[in-house]
Protein backbone atom coordinates (compact mmCIF):
# COMPACT_ATOMS: atom_id res chain seq x y z
CA UNK A 1 0.00 0.00 0.00
CA UNK A 2 1.45 3.35 -1.02
CA UNK A 3 1.65 6.15 1.52
CA UNK A 4 0.44 9.54 0.40
CA UNK A 5 2.00 12.48 2.22
CA UNK A 6 -0.17 15.58 2.09
CA UNK A 7 0.61 18.99 3.54
CA UNK A 8 -2.40 20.62 1.90
CA UNK A 9 -3.52 23.69 3.82
CA UNK A 10 -0.21 23.89 5.70
CA UNK A 11 2.15 26.85 5.74
CA UNK A 12 5.88 26.38 6.29
CA UNK A 13 8.72 28.75 7.05
CA UNK A 14 12.18 27.67 5.92
CA UNK A 15 14.99 29.88 7.18
CA UNK A 16 18.08 29.98 5.01
CA UNK A 17 15.77 28.64 2.34
CA UNK A 18 16.90 30.39 -0.78
CA UNK A 19 19.69 28.01 -1.84
CA UNK A 20 21.25 24.57 -1.44
CA UNK A 21 19.79 22.51 1.43
CA UNK A 22 17.17 25.09 2.38
CA UNK A 23 15.87 25.40 -1.18
CA UNK A 24 15.56 21.62 -1.47
CA UNK A 25 13.60 21.51 1.79
CA UNK A 26 11.27 24.32 0.74
CA UNK A 27 10.57 22.78 -2.66
CA UNK A 28 10.01 19.31 -1.16
CA UNK A 29 7.43 20.71 1.27
CA UNK A 30 5.72 22.54 -1.59
CA UNK A 31 5.64 19.35 -3.66
CA UNK A 32 3.49 17.84 -0.91
CA UNK A 33 1.11 20.78 -0.81
CA UNK A 34 2.52 23.37 1.60
CA UNK A 35 2.75 27.08 0.95
CA UNK A 36 6.23 28.29 1.91
CA UNK A 37 7.78 31.42 3.34
CA UNK A 38 11.47 31.63 2.44
CA UNK A 39 13.32 33.67 5.06
CA UNK A 40 16.91 34.44 4.18
CA UNK A 41 19.59 37.08 4.47
CA UNK A 42 19.19 38.33 0.89
CA UNK A 43 16.59 38.55 -1.85
CA UNK A 44 18.71 37.62 -4.87
CA UNK A 45 18.57 35.33 -7.91
CA UNK A 46 18.67 32.26 -5.67
CA UNK A 47 15.65 33.51 -3.74
CA UNK A 48 13.70 34.26 -6.90
CA UNK A 49 14.53 30.90 -8.45
CA UNK A 50 13.41 29.00 -5.36
CA UNK A 51 10.18 30.97 -5.10
CA UNK A 52 9.54 30.41 -8.81
CA UNK A 53 10.02 26.66 -8.35
CA UNK A 54 7.48 26.65 -5.51
CA UNK A 55 4.95 28.64 -7.52
CA UNK A 56 5.44 26.33 -10.52
CA UNK A 57 4.06 23.59 -8.26
CA UNK A 58 0.89 25.61 -7.74
CA UNK A 59 1.83 26.69 -4.22
CA UNK A 60 2.24 30.17 -2.77
CA UNK A 61 5.69 31.47 -1.89
CA UNK A 62 6.67 34.42 0.25
CA UNK A 63 10.25 35.74 0.14
CA UNK A 64 11.25 37.58 3.32
CA UNK A 65 14.64 39.13 3.97
CA UNK A 66 15.50 38.24 7.56
CA UNK A 67 18.63 38.08 9.66
CA UNK A 68 17.68 35.40 12.18
CA UNK A 69 20.11 36.87 14.70
CA UNK A 70 18.01 40.05 14.83
CA UNK A 71 15.00 39.68 17.13
CA UNK A 72 13.01 42.48 15.49
CA UNK A 73 13.50 40.96 12.05
CA UNK A 74 12.48 37.50 13.27
CA UNK A 75 9.28 38.89 14.79
CA UNK A 76 8.53 40.78 11.58
CA UNK A 77 9.15 37.66 9.49
CA UNK A 78 6.69 35.63 11.57
CA UNK A 79 4.14 38.46 11.42
CA UNK A 80 4.45 38.76 7.63
CA UNK A 81 4.09 35.03 7.10
CA UNK A 82 0.99 34.96 9.28
CA UNK A 83 -0.54 38.01 7.62
CA UNK A 84 0.19 37.05 4.01
CA UNK A 85 -0.04 33.25 4.08
CA UNK A 86 -2.61 33.02 6.86
CA UNK A 87 -0.94 30.77 9.44
CA UNK A 88 2.23 28.88 10.42
CA UNK A 89 2.27 25.09 10.78
CA UNK A 90 5.87 24.14 10.08
CA UNK A 91 9.16 25.84 10.89
CA UNK A 92 12.42 24.53 9.46
CA UNK A 93 15.37 26.19 11.20
CA UNK A 94 17.88 25.71 8.41
CA UNK A 95 19.75 29.05 8.55
CA UNK A 96 23.33 28.69 9.73
CA UNK A 97 26.92 29.64 9.12
CA UNK A 98 30.07 27.59 9.38
CA UNK A 99 33.47 28.20 10.91
CA UNK A 100 36.94 26.92 10.15
CA UNK A 101 38.44 27.75 13.52
CA UNK A 102 39.53 25.83 16.61
CA UNK A 103 38.36 26.69 20.11
CA UNK A 104 41.95 27.57 21.04
CA UNK A 105 42.10 30.25 18.35
CA UNK A 106 38.52 31.48 17.92
CA UNK A 107 38.04 35.25 18.16
CA UNK A 108 35.18 36.95 19.96
CA UNK A 109 33.81 38.11 16.62
CA UNK A 110 33.85 34.58 15.17
CA UNK A 111 32.29 33.05 18.28
CA UNK A 112 29.50 35.63 18.43
CA UNK A 113 28.71 35.42 14.71
CA UNK A 114 28.36 31.63 14.77
CA UNK A 115 26.32 31.46 17.98
CA UNK A 116 24.07 34.41 17.17
CA UNK A 117 22.86 32.70 14.00
CA UNK A 118 23.20 28.98 14.67
CA UNK A 119 21.80 28.88 18.18
CA UNK A 120 20.36 32.18 19.40
CA UNK A 121 18.67 32.82 16.05
CA UNK A 122 17.29 29.30 15.91
CA UNK A 123 15.73 29.62 19.36
CA UNK A 124 14.22 33.02 18.55
CA UNK A 125 12.65 31.68 15.35
CA UNK A 126 11.26 28.71 17.26
CA UNK A 127 9.87 30.95 19.99
CA UNK A 128 7.93 33.34 17.78
CA UNK A 129 6.74 30.69 15.31
CA UNK A 130 5.59 28.52 18.24
CA UNK A 131 3.67 31.43 19.74
CA UNK A 132 1.70 31.66 16.49
CA UNK A 133 1.17 27.88 16.40
CA UNK A 134 -0.12 27.98 19.99
CA UNK A 135 -2.50 30.82 19.11
CA UNK A 136 -3.89 28.73 16.23
CA UNK A 137 -4.51 25.83 18.61
CA UNK A 138 -3.81 23.08 16.07
CA UNK A 139 -0.28 22.05 16.95
CA UNK A 140 2.69 22.30 14.65
CA UNK A 141 6.15 21.09 13.74
CA UNK A 142 9.61 22.53 14.27
CA UNK A 143 12.62 20.93 12.60
CA UNK A 144 16.06 22.21 13.60
CA UNK A 145 19.22 21.64 11.58
CA UNK A 146 22.09 20.43 13.72
CA UNK A 147 25.08 18.62 12.20
CA UNK A 148 27.10 15.44 12.47
CA UNK A 149 29.76 17.71 13.95
CA UNK A 150 27.35 18.41 16.80
CA UNK A 151 27.50 14.69 17.63
CA UNK A 152 31.22 14.14 17.06
CA UNK A 153 34.06 16.51 17.91
CA UNK A 154 35.53 18.23 14.85
CA UNK A 155 38.52 20.26 15.97
CA UNK A 156 38.72 22.29 12.77
CA UNK A 157 35.16 23.56 13.27
CA UNK A 158 35.24 24.32 16.97
CA UNK A 159 32.60 27.03 17.50
CA UNK A 160 30.40 25.54 14.77
CA UNK A 161 30.48 22.12 16.42
CA UNK A 162 29.66 23.57 19.84
CA UNK A 163 26.77 25.60 18.38
CA UNK A 164 25.35 22.52 16.67
CA UNK A 165 25.64 20.50 19.88
CA UNK A 166 23.68 23.33 21.48
CA UNK A 167 20.98 22.90 18.84
CA UNK A 168 20.52 19.31 20.00
CA UNK A 169 19.92 20.38 23.60
CA UNK A 170 17.70 23.30 22.53
CA UNK A 171 15.64 20.78 20.55
CA UNK A 172 15.11 18.62 23.63
CA UNK A 173 14.17 21.59 25.79
CA UNK A 174 11.76 23.03 23.23
CA UNK A 175 10.15 19.62 22.79
CA UNK A 176 9.50 19.51 26.54
CA UNK A 177 8.15 23.04 26.63
CA UNK A 178 5.92 22.77 23.58
CA UNK A 179 4.65 19.21 23.80
CA UNK A 180 1.54 20.20 25.73
CA UNK A 181 0.54 22.30 22.71
CA UNK A 182 0.94 19.33 20.32
CA UNK A 183 4.01 20.93 18.76
CA UNK A 184 6.76 18.49 17.89
CA UNK A 185 10.38 19.63 17.90
CA UNK A 186 13.13 17.53 16.37
CA UNK A 187 16.54 17.97 14.80
CA UNK A 188 18.44 16.54 11.88
CA UNK A 189 22.19 16.04 11.90
CA UNK A 190 23.27 16.20 8.25
CA UNK A 191 26.58 14.69 7.28
CA UNK A 192 28.90 15.10 4.32
CA UNK A 193 27.03 16.90 1.55
CA UNK A 194 27.63 17.01 -2.19
CA UNK A 195 28.09 20.78 -2.29
CA UNK A 196 31.68 21.88 -1.78
CA UNK A 197 30.55 25.29 -0.52
CA UNK A 198 29.18 25.47 2.99
CA UNK A 199 27.87 27.98 5.48
CA UNK A 200 29.10 31.25 4.01
CA UNK A 201 28.56 34.70 5.42
CA UNK A 202 29.19 38.26 4.30
CA UNK A 203 29.44 37.03 0.72
CA UNK A 204 32.27 34.61 1.53
CA UNK A 205 31.82 30.83 1.38
CA UNK A 206 33.79 28.17 3.19
CA UNK A 207 35.32 25.53 0.91
CA UNK A 208 36.48 22.03 1.67
CA UNK A 209 40.12 21.61 2.51
CA UNK A 210 42.62 19.62 0.49
CA UNK A 211 41.79 15.89 0.34
CA UNK A 212 38.84 16.45 2.69
CA UNK A 213 36.41 14.61 0.41
CA UNK A 214 38.53 11.45 0.32
CA UNK A 215 39.10 11.51 4.08
CA UNK A 216 35.41 11.78 4.90
CA UNK A 217 34.27 9.30 2.26
CA UNK A 218 36.52 6.69 3.88
CA UNK A 219 34.43 7.03 7.07
CA UNK A 220 31.00 6.53 5.46
CA UNK A 221 29.05 3.29 5.57
CA UNK A 222 27.07 4.31 2.48
CA UNK A 223 29.64 5.27 -0.11
CA UNK A 224 28.18 8.43 -1.50
CA UNK A 225 27.87 12.01 -0.44
CA UNK A 226 24.55 13.27 0.85
CA UNK A 227 22.34 15.19 -1.54
CA UNK A 228 20.10 18.09 -0.48
CA UNK A 229 17.03 15.95 -1.23
CA UNK A 230 18.20 13.37 1.36
CA UNK A 231 17.80 15.96 4.10
CA UNK A 232 14.64 17.38 2.54
CA UNK A 233 13.02 13.94 2.71
CA UNK A 234 13.87 13.67 6.41
CA UNK A 235 12.34 17.11 7.00
CA UNK A 236 9.21 15.97 5.17
CA UNK A 237 8.90 12.90 7.39
CA UNK A 238 9.06 14.99 10.57
CA UNK A 239 6.73 17.67 9.16
CA UNK A 240 4.05 15.20 8.08
CA UNK A 241 1.66 12.94 9.95
CA UNK A 242 4.23 10.16 9.64
CA UNK A 243 6.33 11.88 12.30
CA UNK A 244 3.51 13.15 14.49
CA UNK A 245 4.52 11.04 17.51
CA UNK A 246 8.23 11.80 17.26
CA UNK A 247 9.64 14.64 19.33
CA UNK A 248 12.82 15.70 21.08
CA UNK A 249 15.19 13.56 19.04
CA UNK A 250 18.09 14.19 16.65
CA UNK A 251 18.22 12.03 13.54
CA UNK A 252 21.65 11.62 11.89
CA UNK A 253 21.23 11.74 8.13
CA UNK A 254 24.85 11.08 7.28
CA UNK A 255 25.39 7.82 5.45
CA UNK A 256 26.67 6.22 8.63
CA UNK A 257 29.34 8.82 9.41
CA UNK A 258 28.41 8.88 13.10
CA UNK A 259 28.59 5.08 13.51
CA UNK A 260 31.33 4.39 16.05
Amino acid sequence: MSIQISLEGKVAIVTGGRRQLGAAQAIRLAECGADVCIADIADDDHMQQTCAAIEALGRRSLPVVCDVADRAQVKQMVARCTAELGRIDILVNNAGISSRETLMHVTDEEWDAVFNINLKGLVMCARYAAEQMIAQGQGGTIVNLSSSTGLNANVSRGPYSVSKAGVIMATKLLARELGEHNITVNALAPGFTSTAKIGGRDGQMFYRGENETDKVMAKLAIQRQGEPVDYANAVLYLASELGSYVTGITIPVDGGFTIR
